[in-house]
């Protein structure tokens, strides 16, 4: 199961119930995420970043209908960002078992809000020169995870937590 902690701008945006976050505190961190909205050229982004290793995802110029089915986008697109990173497919695998059923909850977590921002403000950074037309959005996912440094996560990338997280779990 993933738990996804939705602040206010996403749960205006999807039609799920927001579930009390308590009653999933016993969910493990690797399967919690956060949820934002912001905008890039007028067009709604949604940011999703783990709990447990700041693995993160940018989806670009989400409309109302990829809004309705968000359970479906989340799971094909974290499949392919995934396989983007080179992530072993055993890992890939799993995370999509877990995915199977997603619940959303209010944000519960002031750090990952703070990545969250840090987040923000690059993927405004790496946009900020180019039209609409010429963001490659698997380049800046790959930025975001391979070479972003976020301090919660002991100056690490969160691809190398994200693995490092599976290695050890396995072991």
């Amino acid at each position: 199961m993933f738990v996804i902690g939705a602040t206010k701008k996403v749960q205006n945006e999807i039609s799920y119930t927001i579930e009390d976050d308590k009653d999933y505190q016993d969910v493990p961190a690797i399967f919690q995420w956060h949820a934002n909205i912001i905008s890039i050229y007028n067009r709604k982004c949604l940011l999703l970043m783990n709990n447990q290793t700041g693995l993160n995802l940018t989806l670009f110029d989400l409309r109302e209908q990829q809004f309705e089915h968000l359970d479906s986008v989340i799971k094909g697109s974290l499949r392919q960002l995934l396989q983007a990173l080179e992530v072993d497919q055993a890992i890939i695998d799993q995370m999509e078992k877990q995915s199977s059923q997603i619940v959303y909850t209010k944000t519960a977590s002031r750090q990952i809000l703070g990545m969250m921002n840090e987040m923000k403000s690059m993927v405004e950074a790496k946009t900020e020169d180019q039209s609409y037309d010429e963001i490659d959005a698997v380049e800046i996912n790959k930025f975001m995870n391979k070479n972003m440094l976020f301090t919660p996560l002991k100056h690490t990338y969160p691809l190398e937590t994200f693995v490092k997280y599976f290695e050890e779990s396995s072991a």
